[in-house]
């Protein structure tokens, strides 16, 4: 019985470990885009985006970021401002292919609070608009 409760003790333990430090909310909006088609008759695209966003642990932060598309593929980097003037550096990434509406960001450092701090973030696109131009998805994230 011992050994048992023990048991889902650890399960339930475990369980909670496999949620996110921290939630993301986050609106975009892409800016000047620029399109050529590609030899495969894909197109490949570039474009800067702006954005807004909001993390469970209420920081707030204005983002800026240039992307790369390409073959179903996108990937950029990122620069956020928040509230206290904190600038967060992260890449992002997400093979569209299929319609997939995941992808990573990842925080590779910053000043301030995001100074030699890494984050994985999982995002999923809720809503977005291509032909507009504007998003919003949310993130679960690990630091």
């Amino acid at each position: 019985m011992r050994s048992l409760l023990l048991l889902a003790s650890v399960i339930c333990l475990s369980s909670t470990i496999a949620y996110a430090d921290y939630t993301i909310r986050n609106v975009y909006k892409f800016e000047n885009a620029d399109m050529v088609a590609t030899q495969n008759g894909s197109n490949a695209m570039i474009a800067s985006v702006i954005g807004y966003s909001e993390d469970s642990n209420g920081n707030k932060a204005s983002l800026k970021c240039v992307v790369n598309v390409a073959n179903g593929q996108i990937s950029g980097h990122c620069q956020g401002t928040d509230q206290d003037g904190d600038i967060e550096y992260t890449t992002v990434a997400r093979d569209m292919t299929g319609g997939n509406k995941q992808g990573t960001f990842q925080r590779t450092g910053g000043t301030g609070k995001y100074a030699n701090s890494l984050a994985t973030c999982v995002y999923t696109v809720e809503l977005s608009d291509f032909t507009v131009g504007v998003g919003y998805l949310t993130a679960d994230c690990k630091e």
